[in-house]
């Protein structure tokens, strides 16, 4: 499976994951020039943008490894776009990730999310 749809499988099982779970699914595949966002959702209170990783097997390593401060640069600066062009300034906005791990026929082996997994305060992230 390319990388492609390898990704938007794993956005497919993600969004049902979080749905189960309460969420409410805003937008998908929010584009800008500083990258993408993969879900925007609504959870209780809150504006959740969601990072999906999604692998088969260790070769790539572990889903949350490739979230580097520069991922984070470019998800904080997206979510900036989304927020400059949508109406959700009465809500606060976390940031989550869902790692998912598939077996090679596309089988969902296990998955960790991560809600508020980094914030961010004066341009800073922790």
């Amino acid at each position: 499976m390319d990388r492609r749809r390898l990704g938007n499988y794993g956005e497919f099982i993600a969004r049902q994951i979080l749905e189960e779970r309460g969420y409410l699914i805003l937008h998908q595949k929010y584009y800008t020039r500083y990258g993408e966002l993969d879900l925007i959702a609504k959870d209780e209170n809150h504006l959740v943008f969601v990072e999906v990783k999604t692998r088969i097997g260790k070769a790539y390593g572990d889903g949350l490894e490739a979230i580097t401060k520069r991922k984070r640069n470019h998800l904080v600066r997206t979510a900036l776009c989304f927020l400059q062009q949508h109406c959700y300034s009465d809500l606060p906005c976390r940031f989550d990730i869902i790692a998912l791990n598939l077996d090679r026929q596309g089988n969902l082996l296990n998955y960790q999310l991560i809600t508020d997994a980094f914030r961010v305060e004066g341009g800073n992230y922790y």
